[in-house]
C-alpha cells in the first residue's frame, strides 16, 4: 500500500510544481526554447511565439499559425501555452518556463524529509515595519539570486536557540487571501554535511509569518520552514539569506531536503 503523500510533497510533484519544471529560458532575442516548438521573441506584457500549425503550439486554447503574444504570468488574464507530448508553458516577465508533468525528477521524488515537529520551536516575536526602524526604509529591496527585488516590509525580533536576533522580513504574495511577511534564512544547519542528521538545504528556507500590517506581537513557528523550489530544480535562483537572516544556531525544525525514491538528497 503507497504511503499518502504530505500536501507539500503533493505540490512538488503537481503539474506547476518545482519538478515539473525543466527550462526557465530568459529571452531577450528572437531564439528557440528546449525543449518546445516555436520561435520566441520578447514582446510588451509578455512573449511572441511564432509557430506553424503542425507545431502545435496552442496559446489559450487556440492553435498557432504565425505569431501570437503569450501574455505574461502579471497580466490581468495571463495566457495559457499548451505543447505536444503534455509540455505547458508559462511566461514571467521575458523567461519562458517549460513544464512537463512526467519529468524524469518527478518519477525519482520520494519525499521532503523534515525534522521532528517540536513545541520547543515555536517562539514570540514583535513586528516592526520598516517606516518604524531607522535606516530601513531607504533600503527598500532586498535581491534575490535572479536579480529580482524583494520589498522590505520590516524587522521581527525574536530569541532564535535562546539567542536575541532581529530578522529581516520581505513582502510575500498573498495566500488564501492574507497578507504574509516571509523570512528568508539561512541556519547552522545549512552548513552541515548533507548526510548529517542535523543538515538542512545549504541555500537556506522560508518561514511565512502573517502579516499585522502594525507594530504587533506576532508568533514564528519554526516547524514551517519550507524549501525554496531552488532545493528542488536548478531551474530556479535562490534567493540569497540577507546578512540579518543569517545564524550559526542550528534550527532544528521545519523541512531538510527533498529526496529521492532511494532516500538520497535530490542536489
Amino acid at each position: 500500500m503507497t504511503e499518502e503523500r504530505s500536501p507539500r510533497d503533493r505540490w512538488a510533484v503537481s503539474p506547476r510544481g518545482p519538478l515539473a519544471l525543466v527550462n526557465a529560458q530568459r529571452v531577450d532575442h528572437p531564439q528557440t526554447v528546449w525543449p518546445v516548438p516555436g520561435s520566441w521573441a520578447p514582446a510588451v506584457g509578455g512573449l511572441t511565439v511564432t509557430a506553424a500549425a503542425e507545431d502545435g503550439v496552442l496559446v489559450d486554447g487556440v492553435p498557432v499559425d504565425g505569431s501570437v503574444l503569450v501574455a505574461g504570468d502579471d497580466a490581468v488574464v495571463p495566457s495559457t501555452v499548451a505543447f505536444p507530448d503534455g509540455f505547458a508553458g508559462t511566461v514571467a516577465g521575458h523567461t519562458l518556463r517549460v513544464w512537463d508533468p512526467a519529468s524524469e525528477a518527478i518519477a525519482r521524488f520520494g519525499r521532503i524529509d523534515r525534522f521532528p515537529r517540536s513545541s520547543a520551536w515555536v517562539a514570540p516575536g514583535r513586528f516592526r515595519p520598516a517606516a518604524d526602524v531607522v535606516g530601513l526604509e531607504a533600503r527598500g529591496t532586498v535581491l534575490d539570486a535572479a536579480g529580482d527585488p524583494l520589498v522590505v516590509a520590516g524587522t521581527i525580533a525574536t530569541r532564535v536557540g535562546g539567542v536575541e536576533t532581529e530578522l529581516l522580513a520581505v513582502r510575500s504574495a498573498p495566500f488564501g487571501g492574507s497578507a504574509r511577511l516571509q523570512l528568508i534564512v539561512q541556519d547552522g544547519t545549512a552548513a552541515l554535511p548533507e548526510d548529517d542528521a542535523e543538515s538542512s538545504y545549504s541555500m537556506g528556507r522560508f518561514l511565512f509569518v502573517a502579516d499585522p500590517g502594525q507594530p504587533s506581537d506576532v508568533e514564528l513557528d519554526w516547524n514551517e520552514l519550507v524549501l525554496p523550489p531552488c532545493a528542488f530544480s536548478y531551474q530556479y535562483a535562490c534567493p540569497i539569506p540577507p546578512p540579518e537572516n543569517r545564524t550559526t544556531v542550528r534550527i532544528t525544525a521545519g523541512e531538510r531536503h527533498p529526496l529521492d525514491r532511494d532516500g538520497a538528497v535530490f542536489h
